[in-house]
């Protein structure tokens, strides 16, 4: 017969409808739902099994919540939900969580330094068993404002002294090769289009890799929350004829890529000759403005599962060094 509803006669089953048909104790039936198999016999948990099964019982899971402790839900808060890294990190992160099952929660702190900081108040003061950060956040003010023990992870951000385990990108290495080639090339200056440089540590690495093999850089800043579209472009055109040196365009993240420079192309300011582009590509899209382009090519999926797995070694009490995870950026 097809079971419809949890009820039992008139009533709605309960864990003692399970231990009574089963013939065990409501602690056994406690025990086998909490996943405490080795406190019993093969053919007890059985019993309990097909009990739950005839009666069509569904444990309360906010109680079992109380008892263990644990909600099975992993706070991730993402630096800006806009870019494709966010999202797919994301993606990474819970593929990795509900495998093992736990689900991972989205939030965005939409390159907010308050705002993150209030995400992470609430993520504190509510039952998430961990929570992973793409952090813009100091450590000293990651700690003062996650007052509740947890185990953290960041992701996509590399801290100094971090008492966490970070998976990050070889950001300094990557945009150092990428420009050394273009240098190799007569390339002698640099227009970078970066979001703020002091809000992130990622983006840091990444000028400090590219000030290591040119040093002559014009760095235009470009908030990520609002901008003029039409005056940033224009900027960047005065850059590009302000010189007469064979200048390289560098877009430390794929949304300045696409945004402004299929125009540079449509304009003609960019012949690969005197003046050329390259930038940190998160998917296929910015290949398309022109095949010929060199990019650095990055994994923000495999980040955001490695992110998950250690994250899942941390919940499951095994042993995690506070150690530095490198998933490699590709150029060429």
């Amino acid at each position: 017969m097809e079971k419809k509803s949890q009820k039992h006669g008139n009533s709605v089953v309960k864990m003692r409808d399970v231990a009574a048909l089963a013939d065990v104790s409501i602690a056994t039936v406690s025990r086998y739902l909490n996943g405490n198999l080795d406190r019993m016999s093969t053919e007890t948990a059985n019993r309990v099994a097909d009990a739950i099964d005839k009666l069509n019982y569904v444990p309360n899971s906010a109680a079992r919540q109380m008892v263990k402790k644990s909600s099975g839900l992993v706070a991730v808060i993402a630096g800006n939900i806009d870019d494709f890294f966010s999202t797919e990190m994301f993606k990474g992160i819970n593929a990795m969580l509900e495998s093992k099952g736990y689900v991972g929660v989205l939030f965005d702190s939409n390159s907010d330094l308050d705002r993150e900081k209030r995400l992470m108040q609430i993520v504190s003061n509510q039952i998430f068993d961990g929570a992973i950060l793409q952090p813009y956040n100091a450590v000293s003010v990651i700690q003062d404002t996650i007052k509740r023990p947890m185990p953290i992870v960041i992701a996509d951000r590399e801290i100094e002294q971090s008492p966490w385990p970070q998976i990050v990108t070889n950001n300094y290495e990557i945009a150092r090769q990428a420009t050394q080639y273009y240098k190799d090339k007569g390339f002698k200056r640099v227009i970078m289009i970066t979001s703020s440089l002091t809000m992130a540590a990622n983006r840091r690495d990444r000028y400090y890799g590219i000030q290591s093999v040119i040093n002559n850089i014009d760095v235009l800043e470009v908030s990520e929350k609002s901008y003029n579209h039409k005056k940033v472009l224009q900027q960047l055109v005065t850059l590009i004829n302000g010189s007469q040196e064979d200048t390289l365009i560098f877009a430390l993240k794929e949304r300045w890529l696409t945004e402004f420079i299929p125009r540079l192309f449509y304009k003609g300011l960019i012949d690969d000759k005197h003046v050329a582009v390259t930038g940190f590509s998160d998917t296929g899209t910015a290949q398309y403005i022109d095949p010929k382009t060199k990019l650095i090519s990055q994994d923000p999926y495999l980040i955001g599962a490695d992110s998950g797995e250690v994250m899942v070694n941390l919940l499951e009490g095994k042993k995690q060094e506070p150690e530095k995870i490198i998933v490699p950026a590709k150029f060429g």
